[in-house]
């Protein structure tokens, strides 16, 4: 006899206040470091006198640190650390926005960005929170990947102009250590009082199904949980590199056209404060493009719905090469923003289905290095073509043959059947 009972008998499903702790850790990442670096390291141009090369080379120095610890990182969430890492990430997040505080030499900065700041980009951003989604749903696990996600969209609208008003009000150093307190006191509590790694641990099952009760005797059926993999076996495995490309070259592409959008549009004539405000288009509707990808990809194929991307953004820069007004650009900007939001839950869906929730981190954790020299570069480059001819054009026909070729590798890659290694 099996008789079942709901979510261990204890109400609420559990990975929905996981879900909720993610989206909030998300939030503040891509708030401060990724969409609000802007904000955040403005102010020491004027303290220090540097010129804008040196406050980009921040940038720069955090996300090559971010992707070098990457591989630690991943592997340590594979071994049941999560909470533990998240917590130090919060931790890191506050002594690095004290010591911005406090600095009085623009190397003190960049020693900040390299050497304190990664720990919580990697710790507080997309790597933990998609470890942990993978493990707590199975059938709803692209809705609750989306949702998630929405936490960076979120950060990206209130982040910043928080950040910026409480420096005019207070004075840059005064901010900067109310947002790194304020910042532990948001994430600290949640973190240490809902962050499980696993709902087995609490008594429950993913997707908050019911919990089978076997009686002796009772034959029940499971599905097969993956191999545990290597390094080595995930660095020969050609669905690893395929999975790896296929991501660096839709995120390289759709990095590079966010960083030269504004520009092109005052090329072709658009006011920068119009320009500007494409960006806020696409934060907009990336956020549908999270939840809306998510579902889909619970619903079909995971290869129709990464095509479905990729069209997206080969759609976009159609418009892109053509557009000479406002209109026009607006329209790329709604593509771009669906297409990129719905990058961030299929990114976790390949990976746990390529690869099994059991190596989520560590396979996650070593694609960010090796997808480094087309997510780093592809902006500069664009740059570099644009300062060559004068325009955009060559540039973004270059991407448009990248993202073919993403869709050709795709169409050769076989991923296992869902639910095979859950």
């Amino acid at each position: 006899m099996v008789t079942t009972r709901r979510g261990g008998g204890n109400g609420m499903f559990h990975g929905w206040r996981i879900l909720g702790v993610t989206l909030a850790s998300q939030a503040v990442q891509a708030g401060l470091l990724i969409y609000g670096f802007g904000v955040v390291i403005l102010p020491f141009a004027a303290e220090f006198g540097v010129p804008r090369q040196t406050l980009m080379l921040g940038s720069t120095l955090l996300s090559l640190t971010t992707n070098i610890i990457s591989p630690l990182g991943g592997a340590a969430i594979d071994r049941g650390w999560t909470r533990n890492l998240m917590t130090f990430g919060a931790v890191m997040l506050a002594l690095a926005f004290l010591a911005l505080s406090r600095v009085n030499a623009m190397w003190q900065v960049l020693a900040v960005f390299a050497l304190l700041l990664p720990f919580s980009n990697l710790l507080l951003g997309q790597l933990t929170s998609s470890a942990l989604m993978t493990r707590w749903f199975t059938r709803l696990r692209g809705r609750a990947l989306g949702l998630s996600a929405v936490g960076t969209s979120i950060g990206g609208l209130l982040v910043p102009p928080i950040v910026a008003q409480l420096s005019v009000t207070l004075g840059w150093r005064n901010a900067y250590a109310i947002v790194g307190l304020g910042a532990l006191a948001l994430l600290i509590i949640p973190i240490r009082a809902w962050i499980v790694d696993r709902p087995q641990t609490i008594g429950q099952l993913p997707d908050g199904d019911p919990v089978v009760t076997i009686v002796p005797g009772t034959i029940v059926t499971t599905p097969a949980s993956a191999a545990k993999l290597t390094t080595r076996d995930l660095l020969v495995s050609l669905r690893f590199w395929q999975v790896t490309l296929i991501i660096a070259l839709v995120a390289g592409s759709y990095l590079a056209l966010i960083a030269n959008l504004v520009p092109h549009a005052t090329d072709v004539g658009v006011p920068a404060p119009q320009a500007a405000l494409l960006m806020s288009v696409m934060a907009l509707c990336a956020i549908p493009g999270k939840i809306a990808f998510g579902m889909l990809a619970d619903r079909i194929d995971l290869k129709y719905a990464m095509w479905t991307v990729i069209g997206c953004i080969m759609l976009a820069l159609c418009a892109l090469i053509v557009a000479t007004d406002f209109i026009g650009l607006v329209g790329a900007s709604v593509l771009l923003g669906l297409a990129g939001g719905g990058l961030l839950p299929l990114w976790g869906m390949y990976v746990a289905q390529g690869f099994g929730q059991a190596n989520y981190g560590k396979a996650a954790g070593l694609m960010n290095p090796a997808m480094m020299p087309l997510t780093l570069f592809a902006a500069p480059l664009a740059g570099r073509v644009f300062d060559q001819t004068g325009h955009y054009t060559q540039a973004f026909v270059a991407f448009l043959i990248a993202l073919a070729v993403a869709a050709v590798i795709n169409l050769f890659l076989r991923l296992p059947p869902r639910g095979s290694a859950a």
